[in-house]
């Protein structure tokens, strides 16, 4: 067992590079940022099964998700992964049809039409919901000043009341 000191501190060696706030908000001098680095040895790779998402933000069709947990992983050498990657995918690359979110959850996720169907129109009710809270901020907004004014005129009938009071 490790022996507990009865007073005074203990030190121990520390990866933070300032001792105390100042230094961190102040940021460590020039010589001593140069020498900061940062490197990797791996990339680690792990598959998720795919779900019917619940993010109203695509377009039209089935969202998909991924699950909690994986089935699968690899751990691979830096090098051996950026040797072998394929370029990096365009916005246009990554999105994907509806009619292919369609496919992979059926043939993938083995959900039913009516499943797919389902989670379609629960995603349909949630974008209408959020278009209509954005259509409702403008009208806020103009809610908003008209409250302002409301109250400034509120204000202004209060002084003259209380300046018609003094006067009496």
């Amino acid at each position: 067992s490790m022996p507990t000191p009865s007073r005074g501190v203990v030190r121990t060696n520390s990866i933070m590079s300032a001792r105390t706030l100042e230094e961190s908000l102040k940021g460590a001098p020039a010589r001593q940022r140069r020498n900061l680095s940062v490197s990797f040895t791996a990339v680690e790779v792990r598959e998720f099964e795919i779900q019917i998402g619940d993010n109203p933000g695509v377009s039209s069709g089935p969202p998909l998700t991924i699950a909690w947990d994986h089935f699968n992983e690899a751990k691979i050498d830096i090098d051996t992964y950026e040797t072998n990657c394929s370029e990096r995918r365009t916005r246009d690359q990554i999105l994907l049809p509806y009619k292919e979110r369609w496919r992979r959850l059926a043939e993938e996720a083995k959900l039913t039409e009516d499943e797919i169907f389902e989670g379609t129109k629960k995603v349909n009710v949630a974008r209408r919901k959020r278009a209509e809270t954005i259509s409702n901020l403008d009208g806020a907004h103009l809610e908003e000043k008209v409250e302002t004014v409301k109250r400034w005129v509120q204000n202004i009938r209060n002084r003259k009341m209380k300046q018609d009071e003094q006067r009496m």
